[in-house]
């Protein structure tokens, strides 16, 4: 997995967002593998697009890592706004890593969310799906990047 995720990924993605709209952005995101530690450190940093009135500007960063234990493997996330959110690891099928919300915290929108990572050596995608009190899972976040030396 540390090898996998390893390095940095540029692209576009578009979001869902209810308290703004739709979106469209560009995103840079960074897996930085520790090599004394069984951890990989990510930072993701996404900008509008498109948008005459915010285009290149912040969307949200997201900062946090994956740990790598012996009977599951945890991603953990922080990003702007205080929403923190604990995943466990729940399937892994050739390229594709499905992680399963355990708790969210500062969102009292949210109940469930899911991050689904699908990555070859040159390609990265991914989506983010979340649950409220009234729906069930829903796309909120998806997005196609590549290798980049940004």
């Amino acid at each position: 997995m540390k090898s996998l995720l390893a390095g940095r990924w540029a692209g576009e993605g578009f979001a869902k967002f209810p308290t703004i709209g739709d979106t469209a952005y560009t995103e840079q995101l960074e897996w930085i593998p520790d090599e004394y530690k069984d951890a990989i450190f990510y930072r993701q940093k996404t900008w509008y697009k498109n948008n005459t009135e915010h285009n290149g500007h912040t969307v949200f960063w997201d900062t946090g890592f994956i740990l790598l234990k012996e009977d599951k493997i945890l991603l953990n996330s922080v990003q702007v706004g205080g929403r923190i959110e604990t995943y466990e690891l729940v399937q892994y099928t050739d390229d594709t890593f499905t992680f399963n919300s355990l708790s969210i915290l500062n969102d009292p929108k949210s109940i469930r969310s899911q991050r689904i990572l699908t990555v070859d050596a040159e390609n990265f995608h991914y989506e983010m799906n979340m649950a409220t009190h009234a729906a069930d899972f829903q796309n909120h976040l998806k997005a196609d990047l590549k290798r980049s030396n940004f």
